[in-house]
């Protein structure tokens, strides 16, 4: 899970715009929409914001309409509930999604990727979903029970210590790894972020998913997995493939979990594959066939 190099500032597409929606309990998100053509809304990870994809969306603007947002907590979209509601996260997608309007594709990435597999099922979303390294809870909690640790970790020290307190015991990450992220340019976005992240396992741990619990979701499902990622629980297709079982896998060729930073053309590239069936693109299927 090596971190990749951040994006330069100030890269944006031509109509670049910036607008406000409201979610159900009130909270402004801050919306950045980018380009022309078919919408696409992102729903960024944990330890991120949406101007980290700013890359990727710039690529993909030159045929789609792209949607970024600030998820609750962190750029332009305030917290504002101190113990927001277990669906907020979903209710604040759909209130993009309602923006972008009819026939938008919702592309989730890491967190992002289990919470629009969560929005489609609840509120039966008939359009494509595209999870990148999806998080969900179908093998056991993604917390491992450190949730009520690292809320106090956040609020009784410096956000460092929570942090590495996440990667090891929650995420699991070797030492060594963990000494990559704090050495690259990833690490301040994500001390600025770490403050988010019980809400966001929150939310995962609950997404428990059996058999016939996905069956609201009428659309297209694509599983974007990197195949130089690190083989994490839940960024695997094997659980969620018994639960969804029109889901279609796709391998980024040389790209890991960071792709929307380390090769934010190629990932658009393999997105604009999902939803226009281009098969000039260099994608593989699960058996590693073009």
């Amino acid at each position: 899970m090596s971190p990749m190099h951040h994006p330069h500032d100030g890269l944006t597409a031509s109509n670049h715009t910036f607008e406000a929606v409201k979610s159900s309990d009130g909270t402004p998100i801050e919306v950045q929409r980018l380009g022309v053509g078919p919408a696409v809304v992102v729903c960024h990870g944990s330890f991120s914001e949406a101007a980290d994809w700013i890359s990727f969306a710039t690529t993909l603007a030159a045929t789609h309409t792209v949607y970024l947002y600030d998820r609750r907590g962190r750029g332009g979209s305030p917290r504002v509930h101190a113990n927001p509601t277990i669906d907020a996260e979903v209710d604040d997608l759909s209130a993009v999604v309602a923006l972008a309007g009819p026939g938008a594709a919702v592309l989730g990435h890491s967190f992002g990727g289990g919470c629009a597999i969560a929005y489609a099922a609840r509120d039966r979303f008939a359009g494509p979903i595209i999870a990148y390294e999806p998080r969900h809870a179908i093998d056991g909690p993604v917390s491992a029970g450190h949730i009520p640790e690292i809320r106090l970790l956040l609020d009784d020290g410096p956000p460092e210590v929570a942090l590495h307190a996440i990667l090891r015991d929650v995420i699991g990450l070797p030492d060594n790894d963990i000494a990559a992220f704090e050495s690259s340019p990833l690490w301040q976005r994500m001390l600025e972020t770490a403050h988010s992240f019980p809400d966001e396992v929150r939310l995962l741990d609950s997404l428990t998913w059996r058999k016939g619990d996905l069956d609201g979701i009428a659309g297209p499902v694509w599983l974007l997995i990197g195949d130089d990622s690190p083989v994490l629980p839940a960024d695997r297709e094997g659980s969620l493939s018994e639960v969804l079982p029109k889901l279609q896998r796709v391998t980024l060729l040389g790209i890991g979990h960071f792709g929307y930073l380390s090769d934010p053309s190629s990932l658009a590239r393999a997105v604009r594959q999902c939803l226009t069936s281009d098969d000039e693109l260099p994608l593989h299927d699960e058996e590693g066939k073009s």
